[in-house]
């Protein structure tokens, strides 16, 4: 048990840097764009990458979690091989399919995703899809050391990528090159092309068979399975990263790159760094609560994890609404104080995002496909209506940034009923007291900022943050509590 506990440890730790080390990189890109290329740059920087994610996603039958999963419940090697030579078949199949797509429709998907029709653009879409075939592999690459636990080339693999990216494009401001989108293409597929050739390596070195094992692959009745909770988690993964697609779109046709850019700048600083922060999580996670099986295992892990989750989430985004505008200036550029609004609403919802993940992954672990489906799709559905309204009635960041705290909040109600209907042992109240406290002093600087502010702000800053301290020391010492 000890060792266990050890080698629990040690791959948290490294996970965790592989993750955050992945994040910090990718913060350094946004800071080069937003030097090089300002907001209009950031704002395209961001659509490209999502345009590749969304791709990848699809190829992938929803990311990691598909192999991940599979691997995680087969314990003999022989098992796992011969999933593996399955699911890389059909990755394969879907990823070549995918690439041939984008290279065939690229000036439609300029003109639908970018909104425009100029041909360095086009260009850039077309080097979109070299980029897409290798991420395909290197996601893969990525799930199989993730489910086999091989933490240490999985942390290699996340960040090399990134920092290969950096290096490309802090020469490409150091030499003032002329922005050219066709570059930034270039950049991801360097960035990906890394951590693929990592990826490989992570997998070579895991343990082996005979070729002949190597070669076979599921029979026919674990394939269809497999296929199908695949799908679904295609199904639900895909539609999370549509909808960012589309929202984005949405976001440059109105009102342009630059108003995309700023936006960004926040939705970067709070809901892409906090997806990070719950892969890293992830990565420990999922494998352990799919192996839970008895209702006192998962209500431990779920519990645990959701307090480790809550009380790092709350301290970080009290800090960040307080250091708000320094933070913006060091990881962007004074061109981006506006993002600050969005940060300040933002951060509610990262909240709920947070804890709302934690809930949700016992969809995953007991792979309940129908509800994983129409909970994802319901999800994302609000979450276009309500930018849908919020663009065409409002058109400020103030209000864009609220259309995403009412459909988390209401997707945190769902997982948390859905968890205390598959175990009986989870309560509302182990959760909800710590969110309300956590949430309400955010919720009133964020109101203060769009109104009048309060007469004394250092005094309310300092009351607020100390507030948002002593819910995580109090998630904190809840999550210590808790045995797995």
């Amino acid at each position: 048990m000890a060792a266990l506990s050890t080698n629990l440890k040690s791959g948290i730790l490294a996970s965790t840097a592989g993750v955050f080390g992945s994040a910090f990189l990718w913060l350094l890109s946004f800071k080069a764009m937003a030097y090089w290329m300002g907001p209009e740059g950031v704002g395209l920087f961001s659509q490209l990458r999502q345009m590749a994610q969304a791709a990848t996603v699809g190829a992938t039958f929803g990311g990691t979690n598909s192999v991940v999963q599979g691997l995680a419940e087969r314990k003999e090697e022989a098992a796992r091989r011969q999933f593996r030579a399955t699911a890389a078949r059909l990755i394969c199949l879907s990823g070549a399919a995918m690439v041939l797509a984008i290279a065939a429709a690229a000036p439609q998907l300029t003109q639908f995703f970018l909104s425009s029709q100029a041909p360095g653009l086009v260009a850039t879409v077309r080097w979109i899809a070299l980029a897409v075939m290798l991420n395909v592999a290197g996601t893969y690459a990525l799930a199989v050391l993730n489910g086999y636990r091989s933490y240490r080339y999985l942390a290699l693999a996340q960040i090399a990528g990134p920092a290969a990216l950096v290096l490309l494009l802090a020469g490409a401001g150091w030499w003032r090159l002329a922005p050219d989108p066709r570059l930034l293409a270039a950049a991801f597929v360097l960035c990906f092309g890394v951590t693929g050739l990592i990826g490989a390596l992570g997998v070579s070195r895991l343990p082996g068979l005979e070729a002949l094992v190597r070669l076979q692959g599921l029979p026919k009745a674990q394939s269809r399975a497999f296929v199908r909770f695949a799908l679904s988690n295609l199904v639900a993964a895909l539609s999370t990263t549509i909808a960012l697609l589309l929202i984005r779109s949405w976001v440059i046709e109105a009102k342009g790159l630059a108003f995309a850019g700023l936006f960004d700048a926040g939705w970067t600083l709070t809901f892409n760094y906090t997806t990070l922060f719950l892969t890293a999580c992830s990565a420990i996670y999922l494998p352990l609560l799919t192996a839970a099986t008895r209702p006192e295992a998962q209500k431990a892990c779920m519990l645990k994890t959701a307090y480790l989750v809550l009380s790092a989430s709350i301290l970080i985004c009290h800090a960040m609404v307080l250091l708000q505008a320094p933070l913006i200036t060091l990881l962007y550029s004074p061109q981006f104080e506006a993002s600050g609004r969005v940060l300040m609403v933002l951060v509610i919802a990262v909240i709920f995002r947070g804890v709302s993940w934690v809930y949700g992954t016992m969809i995953l672990a007991t792979r309940n496909s129908r509800v994983l489906v129409i909970s994802d799709v319901a999800l994302n559905l609000s979450l276009l209506a309500a930018t849908r309204y919020a663009l065409g009635s409002f058109g400020s960041l103030e209000a864009l940034s609220w259309a995403f705290v009412v459909p988390n909040f209401l997707y945190l109600v769902f997982v948390v009923e859905y968890a205390r209907m598959k175990n009986k042992l989870m309560r509302r109240r182990q959760i909800w007291p710590f969110l309300a406290a956590g949430t309400a002093p955010l919720f009133y600087m964020a109101f203060a900022s769009a109104g009048l502010p309060p007469a004394y702000p250092e005094l309310a800053g300092f009351l607020c943050m100390s507030v948002g301290l002593a819910v995580s020391v109090a998630a904190l010492f809840a999550y210590k509590k808790v045995v797995l």
